[in-house]
């Protein structure tokens, strides 16, 4: 596409490195993030729904929340007396406990096997709106819990990310927009929150996830340094999961935007919208697997995820809540992320890790916007 079909614009994210209990963490990003123009409108302006979420009174939601991903509370908590709030005022609440919508975004993983250097990669871009989200890669180390890096998403959940045990947990959308939800429970990104503060391996994360309501339709995809992977697919109280080893004759997993188990498939009738082009991703992973399998590189995963939508994965359609706002390569042997700000086309990979002093950094990058439709 011609440079001249963009719209540039320019936009901030940052890198937070945060340590301590969950009441400290909670306290030290209210401290970090009181900095920010407007902070209090943009972290603390919404008051709690109770009778919309289905919750007698807050207490109540608080000890659900605590039972679905423990400590986190403690952080809002920490949070709010940083801001000088209360914690029933954050956007968190009524996001978290309210069925909504999940990005429209691409993962894969690839074992040792099937790659040069014989290392385990994982490969993932996540689409949205650049408005409508953080921006805020998380460096967290909890006491008590294991240190992780992710995307945060209304601060205390997170879109994705690798911990100290080498495991990677991601997700996609499930593609479904507008269909009324029947199964209460969070939405997925407290429990992948919970699988990065607690799992060690996808074999933990798979038995926690058993135990976790969740509400929504979108696939989470887990990772470990032991040559281990799965799928887990979810459509509004139903789960299905598909695990692979490194013994398996085709050591890879991916998911785009429309449930691909047989035992799902009957919910992708409901997704009129964008299966077409989450037909597209699926087919191009599909080939670029069989051309590069067995001698996968690193270079290999950067450039399905560099090209432009609908040769890869890259995707400028910010308008159209399909833009990506970040794309992320995991070197899971080495337990590494390399993490590129905005549509990799346009901007470039950083290397992060879970060490670095608290504080906070910020990455300008360039947001392309196309006006041109999917």
């Amino acid at each position: 596409m011609e440079e001249s079909q963009y719209k540039l614009i320019d936009v901030k994210y940052h890198h937070i490195v945060i340590e301590g209990s969950h009441y400290e963490i909670g306290k030290q990003l209210a401290e970090l993030l009181s900095q920010e123009p407007n902070a209090k409108q943009m972290h603390v302006s919404a008051k709690v729904n109770l009778k919309k979420l289905g919750f007698k009174d807050f207490e109540t939601l608080w000890s659900y929340c605590e039972e679905c991903a423990p400590g986190v509370i403690d952080e809002i908590q920490g949070f709010a007396d940083g801001m000088e709030v209360s914690p029933q005022n954050l956007p968190f609440w009524n996001w978290t406990f309210t069925p909504s919508l999940g990005g429209e975004c691409s993962q894969f993983a690839i074992l040792s096997p099937t790659t040069k250097d014989h290392q385990i990669y994982a490969g993932r871009t996540y689409e949205w709106i650049h408005t409508e989200e953080d921006l805020k890669l998380f460096t967290t180390r909890v006491k008590g819990k294991a240190d992780h890096i992710g995307f945060s998403c209304l601060l205390f959940g997170r879109h994705d990310g690798i911990n100290e045990h080498g495991l990677v947990v991601s997700m996609t959308g499930g593609g479904i927009f507008g269909v009324p939800f029947k199964h209460r429970g969070p939405m997925f990104w407290l429990a992948i929150r919970a699988v990065l503060d607690r799992c060690t391996s996808v074999e933990t994360a798979l038995a926690h996830l058993e135990t976790q309501p969740m509400t929504g339709y979108f696939t989470l995809m887990l990772v470990d340094k032991k040559d281990n992977a799965a799928l887990v697919e979810f459509a509004d109280g139903t789960m299905s999961v598909k695990q692979i080893t490194s013994d398996n004759p085709e050591p890879y997993v991916f998911s785009v935007n429309h449930f691909r188990q047989p035992d799902m498939e009957q919910f992708n009738k409901r997704n009129a919208s964008i299966i077409h082009h989450s037909k597209i991703r699926e087919g191009l992973i599909t080939s670029w697997y069989a051309k590069h399998a067995g001698k996968i590189t690193r270079q290999d995963v950067q450039n399905l995820l560099v090209t432009e939508h609908p040769e890869g994965l890259c995707n400028h359609y910010y308008n159209d809540y399909f833009g990506t706002l970040w794309s992320m390569i995991f070197n899971v042997t080495q337990q590494s992320v390399d993490v590129c700000f905005s549509a990799p086309t346009h901007n470039e990979y950083r290397t992060f890790g879970l060490k670095g002093p608290v504080g906070i950094a910020e990455y300008p990058s360039i947001v392309p916007i196309t006006k041109a439709r999917l």
